[in-house]
């Protein structure tokens, strides 16, 4: 079955954007009808989730197109989308304070982007179609487990350990970047379409940002403050 080319803003996202809106609603519902364990063990098994998707999406990536067209089309597990599946998991797994912080501040500020503007060439039903907005759609449920079931709470610092670690992906990005001639995390360019390619050249829009996350971080902080 072919697919035709994407477009944003097209009937085909505007639904799969309204789906993944209330696929999120029924999970938080679903979960807070739960009492605390059951709360946990649903954690779990989302990140369990997160987890498995992931090795299929990879998997099929390297099954599909080769190691090689993979480094060449910047389909390695490097995107910062990517990193955050991880640390999805962490944070749903072990409620690590520094995982559930990046998840929180990182996803809902950068990866929720994705879902609005994808960088996606194919429209439904292609695979890479389903995978890209599963993915994203895990990322987004993810967070939001976090702060609506799971009832995950920010301490005064908690942002700014964010915004260092999602600076630390991009100082450690780059140069990876550099070698393979590849864009993972927009180091080298701006994704057309988004904040970031309105802020002059790349990697240096990354520093002219950094006042408006300390901002924008406090700000969202203010809805999951942990209270004294």
């Amino acid at each position: 079955m072919t697919s035709d080319t994407f477009e944003m803003w097209s009937a085909t996202h505007l639904i799969t954007i309204g789906v993944i809106a209330v696929l999120s609603v029924l999970l938080i519902l679903y979960g807070t009808r739960l009492q605390q364990d059951d709360r946990v063990f649903l954690g779990r098994r989302f990140g369990l989730l997160m987890l498995v998707f992931f090795i299929y999406e990879y998997t099929w990536r390297f099954c599909t197109f080769g190691f090689e067209v993979c480094v060449e089309q910047e389909m390695l597990p490097l995107h910062f989308c990517a990193f955050m599946s991880l640390i999805c998991i962490i944070a749903l797994w072990w409620q690590k304070s520094w995982a559930c912080s990046l998840v929180y501040f990182g996803v809902l500020s950068a990866s929720i982007q994705a879902i609005f503007t994808p960088v996606l060439k194919e429209d439904f039903p292609s695979v890479a179609f389903i995978n890209f907005f599963v993915s994203h759609s895990l990322l987004l449920m993810a967070a939001l487990l976090q702060i609506g079931v799971l009832k995950w709470r920010a301490r005064r610092r908690d942002p700014l350990i964010a915004l260092l670690l999602m600076d630390a992906y991009v100082l450690a990005i780059h140069p990876v970047n550099l070698w393979l001639g590849s864009n993972y995390g927009y180091t080298t360019e701006g994704p057309p379409g988004t904040i970031l390619a309105q802020l002059g050249p790349a990697p240096w829009y990354y520093l002219w940002l950094q006042p408006a996350l300390v901002i924008l971080f406090y700000f969202m902080y203010l809805f999951v403050r942990k209270k004294s």
